[in-house]
């Protein structure tokens, strides 16, 4: 296992943690807003909607990604034991 995948896997558990504080900052910004009334909630909803979404979007696209490459990789590589078509011709 390489360094950088040491490090990923070390860090992993970091991730959840961190969205879950970003997560109640945010309802805690939201219910401090309701206070000061709608116009003030309403911005505050759009502001921490942005800023918890786009983490959790790039969060979610790197996974996407992952998946597809690994799944990309595999279809390239035929499975032991199989013969690759026209090799050898």
């Amino acid at each position: 296992m390489s360094t950088e995948q040491r490090t990923r896997l070390a860090l992993l558990p970091l991730l959840p943690i961190a969205l879950i504080v970003l997560a109640t900052l945010g309802f805690f910004a939201i219910y401090e807003s309701v206070a000061h009334g709608a116009g003030p909630a309403w911005l505050m909803v759009a502001v921490v909607a942005f800023l918890v979404g786009m983490p959790l979007l790039v969060l979610g696209l790197a996974v996407a990604g992952a998946v597809q490459r690994h799944d990309l990789v595999r279809s390239f590589i035929p499975y032991s034991g199989e013969k690759i078509p026209r090799a050898g011709q």
